[in-house]
């Protein structure tokens, strides 16, 4: 339960807390499917409305994995106070579409709605949302873990979302183009962080 001002707010997430890491964690495997599916990993509900939509045997996918974190971890910090439905259900449709190819997708959501900032990449810390974009123009988004370094040297990414490799919710690693083993463009890999409380 969180007491902001006047309201009083009771998280039907509370057994998740309010670390994105631990309760990305939380969530392990379970298969992978872009399409056809919301990829959520939970059922996402916002006064009493059913936002996005889980049933057993549904597979996830990044942008619906990420989602389910963001909002839990949103909900549990009393972000969403004050927002009504329509917000929060564009946020939930910005998070899988804003921008299109190359696009910010879930920085610019968590911007849109006031819950958080976009963060340099030199400012990156572990539980902070990442969308990156490779260049053979494939996408995904991801809760950033850390970097990975040669030499000092930035050449790849840690993170945990869903994805096709891990048979859906699990850690993986990627490494930028101009480190000479990957195709994760730096230039087009952004961040966003949740605001606190």
């Amino acid at each position: 339960m969180f007491v902001l001002g006047q309201e009083t707010l009771i998280s039907r997430y509370t057994d998740y807390g309010t670390d994105i890491l631990q309760a990305a964690n939380k969530f392990t495997g379970g298969g992978y499917q872009w399409g056809g599916v919301s990829g959520v990993c939970i059922p996402l509900m916002y006064q009493e409305e059913l936002i996005k939509n889980f049933n057993n045997g549904d597979k996830t996918h990044c942008s619906g994995f990420t989602l389910s974190i963001a909002f839990i971890i949103a909900s549990n910090r009393g972000l969403f106070v004050n927002k009504d439905v329509i917000r929060i259900k564009a946020f939930a449709s910005q998070w899988y579409s804003e921008g299109g190819i190359n696009g910010k997708l879930c920085v610019d959501a968590i911007k849109n709605l006031g819950i958080g900032k976009e963060i340099p990449s030199s400012e990156t810390r572990s539980g902070d949302f990442c969308q990156i974009w490779r260049t053979n123009g494939s996408g995904h988004t991801v809760i950033f873990i850390n970097y990975i370094y040669e030499d000092s040297e930035i050449i790849g990414i840690k993170y945990r979302s869903s994805q096709k490799s891990t048979n859906g919710i699990g850690n993986r690693i990627e490494y930028f183009s101009d480190s000479g083993r990957g195709i994760v463009d730096k230039r087009y890999t952004f961040f966003a962080r949740l605001d606190e409380y």
